[in-house]
């Protein structure tokens, strides 16, 4: 059973959600602010975290880099801090996922159903060799420019998505789709601008002069390393 933990210091609201995810026959456990949480001796077994961000001495931001220190499991962040930038910082920070209260219970269950199904698939066992940038799909490392890269879960998917369909001109939609893996608005389509923008300073890109992720204006995003060995392309 996928046990998720949600971390809200509401009482009513954090009730509220474990009976939402009890009801899609989830494993639930509450805590009440990043002590309790931390306080808990599995506190890194969850397969999902659920976290509100103004949470009482520790926040939400604080909570996932010391979770990303013990776990890789999906974080998604459930809060009233809307705004662009709130959601740039959370992501950037390592979050799988951003739902802005008020929201209801169907999103909700939508957004963590698309989260576990991501999880759960296995990438292609295949590794990507392109000239500027090597990727391993089954240890999911990443070397861009001949450095290391650390990426989140979400980071990787997005980026493994794109350097598979290498020259294809995707859109946000069709990207949103096949990395979400839920349907698509006007707000969930930008959560795809904010991976690409967080991705390209992790893999030393640039936006103005791209070495990996081009963007298509009024469309979306293309890979354009070029592959290293041929081969590699083939199915």
């Amino acid at each position: 059973m996928i046990t998720i933990y949600v971390v809200e210091d509401d009482d009513a609201i954090r009730e509220l959600i474990a009976a939402t995810l009890l009801t899609a026959e989830y494993a639930v456990k509450e805590f009440d602010s990043g002590a309790a949480l931390f306080a808990y001796n599995d506190f890194a077994k969850a397969d999902l975290y659920l976290l509100d961000i103004m949470l009482p001495n520790m926040d939400g931001y604080k909570i996932l880099e010391k979770l990303k220190k013990s776990t890789d499991a999906p974080i998604i962040f459930l809060t009233a801090k809307g705004t662009e930038m709130d959601k740039a910082t959370g992501l950037h920070l390592g979050a799988d996922d951003y739902i802005t209260k008020p929201f209801s219970v169907l999103e909700l269950l939508a957004r963590v159903k698309a989260m576990m199904r991501r999880c759960q698939k296995e990438s292609p066992a295949k590794k990507l060799n392109f000239e500027k940038m090597k990727i391993d799909a089954d240890s999911k490392i990443v070397v861009a420019l001949g450095k290391s890269v650390k990426l989140t879960y979400k980071e990787f998917e997005l980026l493994i998505y794109l350097a598979q369909n290498r020259g294809r001109v995707l859109s946000r939609e069709q990207i949103l789709s096949a990395v979400w893996g839920f349907d698509f608005d006007d707000v969930t389509t930008r959560t795809v601008d904010i991976h690409i923008k967080t991705l390209r300073q992790k893999i030393g890109d640039s936006a103005g002069k791209p070495l990996f992720i081009e963007t298509v204006r009024g469309y979306g995003y293309k890979f354009v390393d070029n592959l290293a060995d041929e081969d590699e392309d083939e199915d």
